[in-house]
């Protein structure tokens, strides 16, 4: 897929966006929050946007057992899965959330409470009448930056080069979130690769094992 970097298609996107209906139609929408005594117990909260049946999620929470891990996935046989993992594993610093990311986000956590958002291999949407669909052209977008801590990271990965290249575009000169790493994916302190050398996510490790280019953007909001 060969998809070249517009910046001035996706100035207008931005520029053209109105937040407002978004956020008054998905505030009145109910979510349980994280409990604020969850949260409290956990010095550093890490969210995962599109966790799948949580490989990646449950070795988070095997690894970093001072971290509130809360992994959402939306498709109901691979949230089942999940869900279902999570009870074997009684890791009580696991809390996944299954159904749509967008609520969970908007009402689940308060402004500057998580410390990490993986959003690894979401859908490209490739096409560019679906464009508006990728996460950092959507209207969530503040709200991932505003739940995040200061000096919180936000880290992507793709197979596609152009959702990163537009991901960096939008996230450094909108944003403006700071650069960590950019570019094929590579060991970093940031990463986590040195636990998971097959790959961290099914996607990943097939991509990986196909010796297929990955990619990836690590950010963090200024302290």
């Amino acid at each position: 897929m060969n998809i070249e970097l517009n910046e001035s298609r996706i100035r207008f996107d931005l520029d053209r966006k109105d937040h407002s209906r978004f956020d008054a139609y998905w505030i009145k929408r109910k979510i349980a929050p994280i409990p604020s005594e969850l949260m409290g117990k956990y010095p550093d909260v890490r969210l995962e946007i599109g966790a799948g049946s949580g490989s990646f999620a449950l070795a988070l929470a095997q690894l970093y057992s001072h971290s509130l891990i809360v992994p959402i996935e939306r498709c109901k046989t691979r949230a089942r899965t999940l869900l279902h993992r999570t009870e074997r594993s009684e890791l009580r610093n696991l809390k996944p959330l299954r159904g749509n990311a967008i609520p969970a986000v908007v009402g689940g956590f308060p402004s500057e409470t998580v410390d990490r958002i993986y959003v690894l291999y979401p859908c490209p949407w490739p096409k560019n009448s679906q464009r508006k669909n990728r996460w950092y052209l959507h209207p969530i977008m503040p709200h991932m930056i505003r739940i995040l801590k200061k000096g919180g990271k936000l880290i992507w990965a793709s197979d596609q080069k152009f959702y990163i290249d537009e991901a960096y575009y939008v996230c450094t000169k909108r944003y403006r979130l700071r650069t960590l790493s950019y570019g094929e994916l590579t060991l970093n302190a940031y990463n986590d690769l040195e636990h998971f050398p097959q790959g961290r996510t099914k996607f990943e490790q097939t991509f990986l094992s196909n010796h297929q280019p990955c990619y990836e953007l690590i950010l963090e909001k200024p302290i």
